[in-house]
């Protein structure tokens, strides 16, 4: 069986939303027995019903297990795969930044604000990475933060338009660079995009 505090702070947690254990049932396409054994602690959610919880309400998956005596939990949730959409990211940001360091190390310019544009952009990159970031993700919890999705979306707009409007006068191979660059951002963006919805879709 599990705790009576974790099954004690379910209870809580859907009656402060006012949603009653019939409107939970169904929202999860379960019973409302099975709703009540969650509550109390005659058996206990698995980490897909307790994710779709989370979501109905609005926590994160971390804050909906914590305060209780939830070791076992956490482990799960430690263990949990990160999603194919976050993995997707980490990789094209490291692509990305790849690219912008090589770069930056490579090409010569008499432009040194171009050098000055990289280095930041680099460092914004970077801040982004450790977002999605197996240390970020507990900030965070997920690409789809309004938080990271921003930021994101600026790193995009910028490096786009550096190189559409020749800002410092960069040289044909930093703006290709600059746009191959934006445009795997954007390409990422878009499937990030798409995987909110989707998740929208389904809660």
């Amino acid at each position: 069986m599990i705790d009576s505090h974790f099954a004690q702070k379910l209870k809580k947690t859907r009656r402060d939303l006012a949603i009653t254990q019939q409107q939970l049932a169904d929202r999860l396409h379960v019973s409302r027995k099975t709703v009540s054994g969650w509550e109390t602690g005659r058996n206990r959610p698995d980490i897909d019903m307790l994710r779709q919880m989370a979501r109905i309400y609005h926590l994160s998956l971390d804050e909906l297990v914590s305060g209780a005596q939830v070791s076992e939990w956490q482990k799960v949730v430690n263990r949990a795969p990160i999603s194919s959409v976050n993995r997707l990211t980490t990789t094209l940001l490291d692509i990305m930044l790849a690219i912008l360091l090589i770069e930056r190390f490579t090409q010569d310019t008499t432009h040194y604000n171009v050098f000055i544009l990289i280095d930041w952009i680099f460092v914004f990159g970077v801040i982004l990475r450790l977002l999605v970031s197996q240390w970020g993700l507990k900030l965070i919890h997920s690409v789809h933060s309004p938080v990271f999705l921003i930021g994101y979306a600026l790193l995009i707009a910028v490096l786009l338009y550096s190189a559409l409007t020749n800002l410092f006068t960069m040289g044909f191979v930093f703006q290709f660079v600059f746009v191959v660059v934006s445009l795997v951002g954007i390409i990422n963006f878009v499937i990030i995009g798409r995987d909110v919805i989707i998740h929208r879709k389904l809660q």
